[in-house]
């Protein structure tokens, strides 16, 4: 009777292991079908796909890390979607060290410069070391979805929260909420 049971312990904890591993993957979201994924509230994210540079496309054209911010989406039902991105225009990879899971942080300014919003505020960060790898001509994009916000005029401020660097890459856009 014992080597049964020994026998039904195990299959019960290949069983127990299936189920965990299983409860691990990831579904699709009903957007990917149609080639858009659908932002995170606050940060945009999408599947995690931010911190993987986007390979270079247009080539070199400077010696610098070049920083900028647009908005992607204009308001809508779900709110404005803002894209800031870094791109490594230098001609050696660059890499930034972070000593939290955050990469960027950001806030929302209304008109008299009060601070209506900051990100880093509403999340909390994994305490590991991580890293940012930005080969020659690579893009890190990081999309930022900005909603609920009372009718007015806002700035939109973002940087990258990288140790170590002489420069924060800060960009800041201007807009209105309707």
């Amino acid at each position: 009777m014992p080597k049964r049971t020994n026998v039904l312990s195990v299959i019960l904890l290949i069983i127990c292991i299936s189920i965990a591993v299983t409860g691990c993957g990831k579904a699709d979201s009903p957007n990917q079908s149609e080639g858009r994924e659908e932002p995170v509230m606050g940060d945009g994210k999408q599947d995690q796909k931010k911190d993987r540079p986007e390979e270079g496309q247009n080539g070199i054209v400077a010696g610098s890390i070049e920083s900028s911010i647009q908005v992607l989406e204009p308001q809508n039902e779900k709110g404005i979607l803002f894209r800031y991105e870094l791109k490594n225009q230098t001609e050696k990879e660059k890499v930034f060290q972070f000593p939290t899971s955050q990469k960027f942080d950001y806030v929302i300014k209304d008109k008299n410069g009060k601070i209506v919003y900051q990100y880093s505020k509403n999340h909390m960060f994994m305490q590991v070391l991580s890293s940012l790898k930005l080969k020659q001509a690579d893009t890190f994009k990081q999309d930022i979805l900005v909603k609920d916000l009372e009718a007015g005029t806002y700035e939109l401020e973002v940087w990258l929260t990288a140790k170590g660097e002489t420069e924060d890459y800060r960009q800041k856009i201007t807009f209105n909420w309707n």
